[in-house]
């Protein structure tokens, strides 16, 4: 796996999880409202139980394929952190693991660790060039 691969799966992960959820909670609003009650707007015809159950359906096989992408995400940030582990200076550790896995911004990482932002993107760049030089 190339090293922007390894960096940046988790957090393609988490995107696509977040989709995938909205999803989810999207089709589950739309069959509780094939479900409701009548309001005070006339319909026409009656609920239609297998549209109900059709989006029960999609939303069971989204939540499966939520399951799937869960146990990627959890292998991909177990590969960060082993590509990460493997960097010489604890500092370059942790602002990738700030930086990649907790997603914070660039401000926040230098705030945290009590360094100026030109010193941490230093050695952001040496974490990413030695990620780079471990790879085969």
């Amino acid at each position: 796996m190339k090293v922007p691969e390894v960096i940046r799966r988790p957090r393609d992960l988490r995107k696509e999880m977040k989709r995938k959820q909205t999803r989810i909670d999207t089709l589950r609003r739309f069959a509780q409202q094939l479900t409701a009650p009548p309001r005070e707007v006339k319909v026409k015809s009656s609920p239609d139980p297998a549209r109900f159950q059709a989006l029960l359906a999609e939303a069971a096989d989204e939540e499966q394929a939520l399951e799937k992408l869960e146990e990627e995400r959890v292998q991909a940030v177990t590969e960060a952190v082993l590509a990460f582990s493997a960097l010489p200076d604890e500092r370059m550790i942790r602002i990738m693991e700030l930086r990649y896995l907790e997603e914070r911004n660039w401000e926040e990482i230098a705030e945290e660790m009590w360094i100026s932002e030109s010193r941490m993107f230093k050695l952001h760049k040496a974490a990413v060039a030695a990620l780079g030089s471990n790879e085969e």
